[in-house]
């Protein structure tokens, strides 16, 4: 009998490690980072600007800040108008000094065909 009135004590403990265990992994998804996504606007003196959903971000780049496409280094250079981006920034930062800029990878161009809409050329 008291095994029975165990089972939805079991089941309830059950529910809340599962649903701790989902928000932990939430948190640390972020790894100590904010991260700015967008696309972008501009790069002066050190300062990248992003169009984010939210509005423009400046974003402050130094010497120590890592530029990636996919595996492989990138340069400064390659942060031009348009290029989406997502910025990694230490979590609470007040001066958006940015830890790494990741570049979006360009979307395959799609093949010409021969024929415009409804099958004429």
């Amino acid at each position: 009998m008291k095994r029975h009135m165990n089972q939805p004590r079991n089941i309830i403990i059950t529910s809340l490690l599962t649903l701790l265990l989902a928000c932990a992994t939430q948190v640390f998804a972020h790894g100590g980072f904010d991260h700015v996504t967008g696309t972008v606007v501009t790069l002066e003196n050190g300062v990248l600007t992003v169009k984010t959903a939210k509005g423009d971000v400046p974003v402050t780049l130094d010497a120590k800040t890592e530029i990636t496409r996919g595996d492989h280094a990138a340069q400064t250079a390659d942060l031009k108008a348009g290029v989406r981006v997502v910025v990694d920034i230490p979590e609470g930062s007040k001066t958006k000094l940015a830890h790494s800029v990741k570049i979006g990878m360009a979307a395959k161009a799609k093949t010409a065909t021969a024929t415009s809409h409804d099958g004429h050329k």
